[in-house]
């Protein structure tokens, strides 16, 4: 960057015609009001124009020059959205050619501080017969004159000082004297040095952001893999828990199998009840049959008690035999229905604990994934921390640009609050509330008058922009001339009454 001592004298703005040369040069307090919309270049309707921004001393002597396009529409105003801010760049621009006092600041499109706006600019041109400089000193002059431009008595005195040392050829132009030539010979080496520097910082930059991105890489296939098999292993188990659920569902199968069985046991026991009451129904026809018989015997004695004899042995030979069915039936019911209750309880439980086993791995593969996940996150942060403190420790500073502030540094330990809400950060370096800087900033990208005039619709006559976030005054800086003698009006009537 360079810097010059002396002080602006004059700002003026010119302008090339389609044929190269300079046609119109004015000055900039008069381009700021066509910025504003004051009023139009009719001349330039519908066109596309390259000009140049001239800043000079109190001899009259080219301090800078920005080298920029601007766009005209159908009325002559300039396109929305124009806003290079033409002297902010000069104060940080970078040196130019030596147009005889020393190289001069220069902002174009290959050489601007502000990469945003190097689409709009356009580079000068060097050759011995289209020179855009010697364009610029040989229309200066005249429009200095016709402008009213005086230089100072001392800067004149200055000048003549200084001429001795330059040589003019016949269109003009200064050309430097050899001991001008080793001055600027030094100049052009101290430059080099300085851009060694610029890059050797460049390369060591590059060095970090490799080596922060080999980090990243290398943490973020670790993670990738760890992730890969904590996925096999969870599906690996939802495989086995899928088979314990179809155990499962068989050895429900199974029990209502048994269950079944255990239905026809009973119906066999419902069968053995009929047939009992059956052997019954034949005992009281045999003791019918035995009454008969006795009343028939009665006569006879020993036939009678034969016939008693062979009656209580053929009811005992009954009796036992269905007492013997019946314990036979009730013993193997009884042992089947154990063994198949001990069978499925010994399932159950075997199925429970191989359950709850695989709940406890899920729960630490979860853990497990969630600690992975956060030393991740952890790594990440570090690394980002450790480079910032890096670009911190070789004198690296964050430039941010914002209306009103121009080029802002952000120290590293602003930077958590400067991202959390930029526009915040920027009205406390304004020294103003962050609804006074929005108000502000509206105002700054489009200054009309936002006066309502009914019906949801605003005043929107253009308006002279204010630069400063602090000299905007609500009310005043955002209304035209009419609107704001109203409101003075209605202030007064307020406060008489």
């Amino acid at each position: 960057m360079f810097s010059m001592t002396s002080s602006t004298h004059a700002e003026l703005v010119s302008f090339w015609s389609e044929e190269g040369s300079i046609n119109k040069t004015m000055l900039f307090d008069d381009f700021d009001a066509v910025l504003s919309g004051m009023a139009p270049l009719s001349q330039y309707a519908k066109q596309k124009k390259f000009a140049a921004y001239i800043q000079l001393d109190d001899a009259l002597i080219i301090k800078g020059v920005v080298l920029f396009t601007i766009t005209f529409d159908k009325s002559g105003y300039p396109e929305s959205g124009w806003n290079i801010p033409l002297d902010n760049l000069l104060e940080v621009a970078g040196l130019g050619p030596d147009l005889g006092q020393g190289p001069i600041r220069l902002v174009c499109r290959s050489q601007c501080p502000i990469s945003w706006h190097a689409p709009r600019l356009w580079n000068p041109l060097m050759e011995a017969d289209s020179n855009t400089f010697a364009q610029i000193q040989q229309a200066l002059p005249d429009a200095c004159q016709r402008l009213g431009i005086r230089p100072s008595k001392m800067a004149a005195v200055a000048s003549a000082k200084k001429s001795a040392s330059l040589s003019f050829t016949a269109t003009g132009i200064p050309v430097l004297t050899d001991e001008a030539l080793q001055s600027a010979t030094v100049v052009k080496t101290q430059q080099q040095q300085k851009q060694q520097q610029i890059q050797e910082l460049e390369q060591k930059i590059q060095d970090l952001n490799l080596q922060l991105q080999a980090t990243v890489a290398e943490k973020e296939e670790q993670l990738q893999l760890q992730s890969y098999v904590h996925q096999q292993q969870l599906e690996i188990l939802q495989t086995q828990n899928m088979k314990l659920v179809e155990q499962q569902k068989t050895i429900k199968n199974k029990y209502e199998t048994q269950k079944e069985r255990l239905e026809a046991l009973t119906g066999q026991v419902s069968s053995l009840s009929g047939i009992e009451e059956s052997l019954r129904q034949e005992r009281a026809v045999h003791q019918k049959q035995l009454k008969e018989l006795q009343q028939a015997l009665s006569t006879t004695g020993e036939q009678k008690q034969h016939i008693a004899t062979l009656l209580a042995n053929k009811d005992e030979e009954y009796q036992t035999r269905i007492n013997r069915l019946k314990q036979e039936h009730l013993l193997t019911l009884d042992k089947r229905l154990e063994e198949e209750a001990s069978r499925y309880l010994l399932s159950v439980k075997s199925l429970n604990a191989e359950i709850n086993e695989l709940n406890n791995t899920i729960n630490e593969l979860e853990e497990q994934l969630e600690n992975t996940k956060r030393e991740h996150t952890q790594v990440q942060e570090s690394s980002a921390d450790k480079f910032l403190l890096q670009l911190e420790g070789i004198g690296m500073n964050f430039v941010v640009y914002h209306a009103g502030v121009g080029n802002l540094s952000v120290p590293v330990a602003d930077l958590v609050s400067y991202l959390q809400n930029p526009l915040v950060y920027v009205a406390k370096k304004c020294l103003v509330s962050e609804t006074h800087y929005r108000q502000w900033l509206q105002h700054y990208e489009n200054p009309r008058c936002s006066a309502p005039i009914g019906e949801g619709q605003c005043c929107q006559a253009r308006l002279i922009r204010t630069d400063s976030p602090s000299r905007f005054v609500v009310g005043q800086s955002d209304r035209c001339a009419r609107h704001q003698g109203a409101d003075t009006a209605i202030i007064n009537v307020l406060k008489f009454n």
